[in-house]
């Protein structure tokens, strides 16, 4: 009497395993990269401005987010919020940034902001010393 053997495939699930964890923490850094310097803003859009689309990869980009009646909520750079009352502490922040890898400032400032709070923050920026590079966003409709 002959006995037959069962037969059994084993599939080796690891490299598939490694591959989607992987994927997922590719797709959470590149999302948290995205996000970080976007806060949504109506930027002014200036007529007849001569502007100019930066390529720098290594920015420090300043959004200065309002509210209804012109006055500034807060000021964001990257994870760091800031109230218009500690421009000492954003000063301090730019000049990191500044020393560690970023080549430009560029400051978003909604249309409605009173212009007193972006001065504000544009003089923060000058106390740094060496003469930043800074940029005002605009929204630009660049249609040929």
């Amino acid at each position: 009497m002959k006995r037959s053997a069962a037969i059994t495939l084993n599939a080796n699930m690891t490299p598939m395993i490694d591959v989607t964890f992987l994927l997922i923490v590719f797709f959470v850094v590149v999302s948290q990269i995205v996000d970080r310097d976007v806060v949504p803003l109506d930027l002014p859009a200036p007529e007849n401005a001569q502007a100019m689309v930066s390529v720098v990869d290594h920015k420090l980009v300043i959004n200065v987010v309002p509210l209804s009646d012109g006055s500034v909520a807060k000021i964001v750079v990257g994870d760091r919020t800031f109230g218009t009352n500690e421009m000492a502490r954003l000063s301090s922040v730019v000049a990191q940034g500044l020393a560690k890898s970023a080549s430009e400032v560029h400051l978003r400032a909604d249309r409605s902001t009173e212009y007193q709070y972006i001065h504000q923050v544009i003089e923060a920026v000058r106390s740094v010393g060496g003469d930043p590079q800074l940029h005002l966003v605009v929204d630009m409709d660049l249609k040929p």
